[in-house]
């Protein structure tokens, strides 16, 4: 899982937010450059313009409460006595003075005001005030709203931008994990596919890199049936070849040395028949498996009750631990049996003489967990999620030397991975504990 300091979505997100306020302070800046205070002469137009402002319009005090609230849209007059100059606003006694000074009728802008004047009659100097339209809602009480605005609007802007940029990422990161399923599938990086930028380009990688797995994953199995079977042949005439020698030792001389080479020749034809076992079932679909509904207690309690011979031999006992109430499942049962089977014979292998095995069977949140615990040296750390894969062998006692060679535990996954469900094995200390977790019942795949 990425880091949230580390993840690209954040990375982008935070960049285009610098990008935003260094662009905003920048506009900011140059519109306050622009409207800065300016006065100049009035032309004969906006002279003309006051005049008629003053002769239609009825004048606002500049003595009354919240002056600025009283402005209307568009041209306002503004109206004070000439020995009360003072309660203007700042803005437009600002004005009012510099006009004085220069003794004209003026045009100016202040703080994104506009003001025509002033003219004197009688003992009232008069000033045209218009507030600009975009300034007017930067002005109103409510203009809080107006950053909030901005922020939620950048925010989202910001959240789009990087959701369609890390969009593709993610989808790379699905076909990814997919691939470690095993699942060579890439037809959901098609529309990735299209982009024309970097991201395009690793789309098309992955996908080639998915089909030479996947070709690459065929081979392997199919070289591994074709030496199965090829190795059936020369097995077989050295089986009928070990019988000839025995029918031809009437005094039982090489007794030994035929015993040795029949359990030699077992040995071999049981690696190929497991190599062969998962060579099908690496090909064999969901959909193909033969279901039925059964009760797994008593499916379990048979399968303990033909590895009791076993069992007995290397003098252990067997405990089987498993919920009251009957639990109910539909699986392939020959291929569930031969999964327990290599658990539980495997098991046996590495206990010690007097020791115990531990059979589980419980129902949590609809999956079945059957387990199998021994209490034999137990596997590395760092081998634990190593020793389902197939040919895998660990640093331990758990070695050709025990009569494994690495597929059982391969077998098992496998057939785990045809019902949805998943295998784990963990250190007791001492022994090795490894648990099936099976839905009751399983999706059927179409």
């Amino acid at each position: 899982m990425v880091r949230w300091y580390r993840s690209l979505f954040l990375r982008i997100f935070l960049w285009f937010w610098l990008m935003v306020f260094f662009s905003m302070t920048v506009a900011i800046g140059v519109i306050v450059w622009i409207e800065d205070d300016y006065y100049r002469e009035a032309t004969t137009q906006e002279i003309r313009l006051l005049r008629t402002i003053v002769e239609t319009q009825r004048p606002i005090l500049a003595e009354e409460r919240r002056f600025w609230r009283s402005l209307k849209p568009g041209w306002n007059l503004v109206i004070t006595p000439l020995d009360n100059i003072s309660q203007l606003p700042h803005d437009i006694e600002e004005f009012a003075d510099e006009a004085a000074e220069r003794t004209q009728i003026l045009w100016g802008q202040d703080d994104g005001w506009q003001m025509i004047g002033p003219v004197r009659r009688g003992n009232y100097l008069y000033v045209a005030v218009a507030r600009r339209g975009w300034q007017g809602l930067f002005e109103d009480e409510d203009r809080w709203v107006i950053p909030i605005a901005v922020i939620l609007v950048v925010t989202l802007m910001c959240s789009l931008l990087a959701w369609s940029m890390t969009r593709p990422v993610r989808r790379l990161q699905g076909a990814v994990k997919q691939l470690a399923r095993g699942d060579f599938d890439m037809s959901e990086l098609n529309k990735t596919y299209r982009r024309h930028d970097e991201i395009g380009v690793l789309t098309q990688e992955v996908i080639d890199m998915a089909d030479a797995l996947q070709r690459l994953l065929q081979s392997h199995q199919q070289l591994l049936r074709d030496v199965s079977h090829e190795l059936r042949s020369p097995l077989t005439r050295l089986q009928i070849a070990l019988a000839i020698a025995r029918k031809k030792d009437h005094d039982n001389v090489l007794a030994g040395e035929h015993d040795r080479i029949e359990r030699a020749v077992g040995q071999v034809d049981n690696l190929i028949g497991q190599m062969l076992d998962l060579a099908r079932l690496q090909q064999q679909d969901q959909a193909e498996l033969l279901c039925e509904e059964d009760v797994v207690q008593e499916r379990v309690q048979e399968w303990l009750d033909d590895a009791e011979i076993e069992s007995n031999d290397h003098k252990l006992t067997l405990r089987f631990e498993s919920d009251k109430a009957p639990i109910l499942a539909d699986w392939d049962w020959l291929l569930v049996e031969r999964a327990f089977d290599n658990l539980v014979r495997n098991a046996i292998r590495f206990s010690p003489e007097g020791s115990e095995l531990v059979i589980g069977c419980r129902l949590i949140k609809g999956r079945v967990e059957l387990s199998v615990r021994d209490h034999g040296p137990g596997v590395p750390e760092d081998e634990l999620s190593r020793i389902f894969d197939a040919f895998t062998q660990v640093d331990s006692a758990r070695d050709h030397a025990s009569g494994g060679y690495g597929i059982g535990l391969a077998l098992v996954s496998r057939i785990t991975e045809l019902h949805d469900g998943t295998v784990v094995a963990e250190n007791q200390s001492p022994g090795l504990k490894v648990t099936l977790s099976l839905p009751t019942f399983p999706k059927k795949s179409a």
